[in-house]
């Protein structure tokens, strides 16, 4: 357990709208960079897409938790079978505040091997011997989910919107798409 980090989190998700100010939404759609999360919510609001629909998460029994993966957990485990889940927080105004106590795990060495594993048939959907810190991008996971969240410095902001427009690279999905997976080409 020498390469595993916690993280954990009590998260306020509040709705603020007034004439004044535009609420930003709660907590916008995301995939988690580790290897999974667990979450436990004192109100509904969770969503998540499957199938390329948003679907509510039934608020879960007190004493228990939701287990999402992350993408080390998508890349090195599951080469693509199962998906690091993409989630958000819904907006309803009916709700004020949603608190959430969050559990973040992740690998906590920059060396640390995301090898894929590929059963029998299947193809690899990820550059082999990739490691952590690779796959972090040289921070760009972590500046996109920043940005998604409003929490970028001024220069950082600046970085990523210039990035944003030069190469397209909008979401984490994006970054991973382009730099960790197998292209496949088709043939003429």
């Amino acid at each position: 357990m020498d390469d595993v980090a916690f993280n954990y989190r009590m998260v306020d998700c509040y709705y603020e709208h007034n004439d004044l100010v535009v609420a930003a939404p709660r907590c916008g759609e995301h995939r988690d960079f580790g290897s999974f999360t667990l979450i436990q919510s004192t109100h509904p609001g969770l969503q998540v897409n499957m199938d390329d629909k948003w679907h509510d998460v039934p608020l879960v029994p007190e004493g228990s938790a939701i287990l999402i993966f992350g993408w080390c957990t998508q890349i090195a485990l599951f080469n693509d079978r199962i998906p690091a889940l993409l989630r958000k927080v819904d907006d309803d105004q009916d709700v004020s505040s949603r608190a959430s106590a969050i559990l973040f795990c992740a690998p906590k060495k920059v060396e640390t091997p995301l090898e894929p594993v590929v059963k029998p048939g299947e193809s690899q959907k990820y550059i082999g011997g990739i490691k952590v810190g690779q796959a972090n991008f040289g921070g760009k996971m972590a500046r996109k989910w920043r940005y998604r969240e409003g929490t970028l410095s001024d220069k950082d902001r600046i970085v990523e919107e210039e990035e944003i427009h030069l190469t397209n690279m909008m979401t984490q999905d994006h970054v991973a798409d382009r730099s960790v997976k197998v292209q496949t080409h088709a043939c003429s």
